[in-house]
């Protein structure tokens, strides 16, 4: 199977993904929609072999076995850089690979607000991104590392389990730790990291409690830290941060958020009006007194309503973010449905716009 044929048609049709699953035809994501490859007979076991032959080393090869799952950077010369992620299932392996675009947008193209671009000149505390995996959180974290590399003198290191975007020295000096080349894991990425008195500390993912835990202590000492977080939106964002650790210890660990936060960009990616592009629908929160007093007392619930009030305050919620690009006529009334978190809110939201 010529895997490389498979990455040229997917970026001559601009696609995000590639999806090579045993037992199915190959597939790609384009604008969050799986189209087949053309003229392309079902995937089988021993295909997907040959291509793990070819772009795992030995070491990839054994954490597979022993691990279930790796996920690594890919580079293929005068093609371009792939994110891939290995899976085991039934006991065959399955293939994903994301395209890595070279060129880092400038934030402002992505449609963040511009009062989360403003928190990027803090020197210190805790700034999120989340969404779901395909929401365009790596892209957005990106921009936030250029932003800051084209305007201050500073010194970045970033932990990414992979490494996606490539970074040149600018105005800022910057490392990057690809986790399971140049450390163990990212909670060891990241203590190793701060052994070279990083001014801005990135962080692929808030993965698990020891990693959680050890942004929150450095945003804490007086350091500025971007992270990642699988989430959809403000709440489960936050909720994912204290669940993950023990109920003795939450009490803690909401004082130290509440005391880093700067501030949440919750995002998803939908598709425009004509369907041939995806556009930024987000979540922005900012943590006043009131939100903070939300979260120590677990008032989660209370969260969005508090989104909804601080619109005054440039904070978002994301089903209000949708119904303006709906009103804006950027996308489809079934789009926002579809991908409103509410829908009786959106429900009173169009009442209120048919009356005006």
């Amino acid at each position: 199977m010529d895997y490389i044929a498979f990455l040229e048609y997917a970026l001559e049709r601009q696609a995000s993904d590639i999806h090579l699953v045993p037992g199915a035809l190959p597939v790609i994501r384009k604008n969050g929609k799986l189209e087949q490859i053309e003229h392309q007979a079902v995937v089988d076991h021993l295909e997907i072999n040959s291509i793990i032959d070819a772009i795992c080393t030995e070491e990839q090869r054994e954490r597979l076995k022993s691990k279930g799952e790796i996920s690594f950077s890919y580079s293929v010369h005068e093609l371009g850089r792939f994110r891939i992620n290995i899976i085991m299932q039934r006991g065959t392996a399955s293939i994903t690979f994301r395209i890595l675009r070279l060129i880092i947008p400038e934030i402002e193209t992505l449609g963040i607000p511009s009062a989360f671009i403003e928190l990027l000149n803090y020197q210190k505390g805790l700034l999120l991104v989340s969404g779901a995996s395909g929401s365009g959180k790596s892209t957005t974290i990106a921009a936030m590392i250029k932003r800051i590399n084209d305007t201050l003198k500073t010194h970045i290191i970033t932990v990414e389990a992979p490494i996606e975007y490539l970074f040149k020295h600018h105005n800022a000096i910057i490392s990057q730790r690809d986790v399971g080349t140049d450390c163990l894991d990212l909670y060891e990425g990241v203590l190793g990291a701060m052994k070279h008195d990083p001014d801005i500390l990135m962080i692929s993912e808030l993965s698990d409690e020891r990693v959680i835990d050890l942004a929150l202590q450095i945003a804490e000492s007086g350091k500025l830290v971007i992270a990642g977080v699988p989430a959809n939106n403000s709440r489960s964002t936050i909720e994912k941060i204290i669940a993950s650790t023990s109920p003795e210890k939450s009490e803690i660990r909401k004082y130290k958020l509440t005391s880093t936060l700067l501030g949440i960009i919750a995002q998803q990616l939908v598709p425009d009006i004509e369907e041939a592009n995806q556009l930024l629908a987000y979540e922005f929160l900012l943590p006043n007194a009131a939100i903070k007093s939300h979260i120590m007392n677990d008032q989660l619930k209370e969260l969005t309503h508090a989104l909804i009030s601080g619109r005054k305050h440039f904070m978002t919620y994301m089903d209000n973010s949708l119904f303006e690009l709906y009103k804006a006529g950027k996308i489809r009334r079934s789009v926002v449905y579809k991908y409103a978190h509410d829908i009786e809110f959106v429900k009173r939201q169009e009442l209120t716009y048919k009356k005006e």
